[in-house]
């Protein structure tokens, strides 16, 4: 079984995680690291025991396995199952409480669903040179290009160029948009040097 550790969109975040502290985190990510583990291995060790004990029974005709019946090792074999679904159940069950990062970056769902709205607004008559304003003014469009080049400068440093650099490229878009809205003149193109600044 594997754990997967993006929650499902219509999951609301528990306000248990709302307030942990911040040192608190690296142990339980140790901990997620750990029962994750625990999920990857377990049946492999499972596995390698029963085949470890069977070849002893077979050799020295000795241990728990070696009077085993046919039917007794169907039981057998459906109680590891089960005991396999049980530990990693009680596993994922324990990542999903514990997991700092699992609600990473869940204001975004937030955050579309707010100009979702504004859009709605501007169909039902809102002004639009207000809504403008607010665009502009905000430094929306210039935080989510620093975001988004934050992105690439984490996945660069993990090696994963390819997602870096098309990150570096939106990132880019952002910037010359937030130029166009008003911060800068129309038509501005991004400076040779713009990768390095926005690192």
């Amino acid at each position: 079984m594997t754990h997967v550790l993006v929650h499902p969109v219509e999951t609301a975040r528990p306000k248990s995680l709302e307030n942990r502290p911040i040192r608190a985190a690296r142990a339980r990510r140790a901990a997620v690291k750990a029962l994750s583990a625990v999920i990857r291995y377990d049946g492999i060790v499972m596995v390698a025991g029963t085949f470890t004990l069977g070849f002893d029974a077979i050799v020295h005709n000795d241990g728990p396995l070696a009077n085993l019946s046919a039917p007794g090792a169907v039981l057998a074999a459906l109680a590891l199952i089960g005991a396999l679904y049980v530990i990693d159940t009680a596993a994922n069950e324990l990542i999903d409480g514990i997991n700092p990062d699992r609600w990473d970056g869940d204001s975004t769902y937030a955050l579309a669903e707010e100009i979702g709205q504004i859009r709605g607004d501007i169909d039902s008559g809102a002004d639009p040179e207000e809504i403008e304003h607010s665009l502009r003014t905000s430094g929306l469009l210039e935080t989510t290009g620093d975001l988004t080049s934050r992105l690439a400068v984490a996945f660069a440093e993990q090696g994963e160029e390819d997602r870096a650099q098309r990150l570096y490229a939106s990132a880019l878009h952002l910037r010359k948009a937030d130029k166009v809205l008003g911060h800068g003149q129309a038509g501005d193109e991004p400076a040779d040097d713009a990768r390095e600044d926005l690192q």
